[in-house]
């Protein structure tokens, strides 16, 4: 019998953090579901570790071809008539699938919805005002407009996502290793339906530790030149009136990627970027990162984030006063 919802965990040598997570997929209280597990290639003791759990979960292997790859396959390998992603480090609380399938029940007009998520860190503090974003039906009614004022915090892991299969058919994640490979795949879904917010508590925990991809500079720089190619190629899909929604946060996302790479000492690429990035800055009027990205580049890379949060610091108490 097919499933409601299907369980889609990408995987590589991670297996001391990916038994965790499924013992929290287990845990769920909604229970009408299949877990399709993807081995990208582990060389580690993942494969052995998931056949201890036999039928509880189905695992699909293949070689080595990036997180974009593998959730495209468990996406294609899956049944369920909702899918809900899950990375191989990240954890749910037991209502987090109750949660969402009640929502995309009595919202038919979302094809997605996400939940609150809190960092490991600080589990107990939701990384995004839930409140500032949605309707009082939980909606958020312009999803880019929220991405381009601040950023996308509530989509900022796939761990929170669950969305109606049939309508997002056709959609890809990206394949390109190393880079941000969601994007195109959360824009697509924007441009087909509206997105939710389910819940009122946090339902996700991202945990964070020195393998997330997301920590590594070369993800941001990466990922601008691949998406700033497919926005000339005009292969990003929105919809019409959200254009310049959408390159208001192309050009915030290119700041956070020259940030992290003079946060991390590299000075040639952070400054290459910044030339890149200067026409679409300017448009924009940033102001303060015209002049901060270049003094920034002549620091020493541990000084780079201590100097930014001065200078965020006195931003802030200067709109006060």
């Amino acid at each position: 019998m097919t499933p409601l919802v299907s369980v889609v965990i990408p995987t590589y040598n991670r297996s001391h953090l990916l038994i965790e997570t499924l013992e929290s997929v287990f845990g769920q209280t909604f229970r009408d579901f299949e877990v399709v597990v993807v081995n990208d290639g582990s060389t580690d003791d993942t494969l052995e570790q998931l056949r201890r759990l036999g039928d509880r979960v189905r695992v699909v292997s293949q070689p080595n071809g990036g997180i974009g790859v593998a959730r495209n396959r468990g996406i294609a390998e899956s049944s369920g008539h909702y899918v809900a992603l899950l990375d191989h480090d990240d954890l749910w609380m037991p209502e987090k699938l109750a949660c969402q399938v009640h929502f995309l029940e009595e919202h038919r007009e979302c094809i997605a919805v996400g939940v609150q998520y809190a960092y490991s860190s600080s589990p107990s503090v939701c990384m995004f005002d839930v409140a500032g974003i949605t309707n009082d039906r939980g909606i958020v009614e312009q999803p880019l407009a929220v991405m381009a004022a601040q950023g996308h915090r509530f989509l900022w892991t796939s761990s929170v996502l669950m969305f109606d299969r049939a309508r997002a058919q056709g959609l890809l994640f990206g394949t390109e290793r190393g880079c941000v490979e969601d994007v195109q795949f959360y824009l697509g879904l924007f441009a087909r339906g509206p997105f939710g917010i389910a819940g009122d508590d946090i339902l996700t925990i991202y945990r964070r530790h020195s393998g997330n991809s997301s920590a590594q500079a070369s993800y941001y720089s990466c990922g601008m030149k691949v998406l700033r190619n497919m926005q000339r190629r005009g292969e990003l899909p929105v919809t019409v009136g959200q254009e310049v929604y959408l390159s208001k946060w192309l050009a915030g996302q290119g700041r956070q990627a020259i940030f992290r790479l003079l946060e991390e000492g590299e000075r040639r690429r952070g400054l290459l970027l910044y030339v890149r990035e200067l026409p679409h800055q300017v448009r924009y009027r940033s102001k303060g990162f015209l002049w901060r990205a270049p003094l920034l580049c002549v620091l020493p890379a541990p000084m780079v984030q201590r100097v930014r949060s001065c200078l965020r610091f006195l931003e802030a108490a200067l709109k006060v006063s």
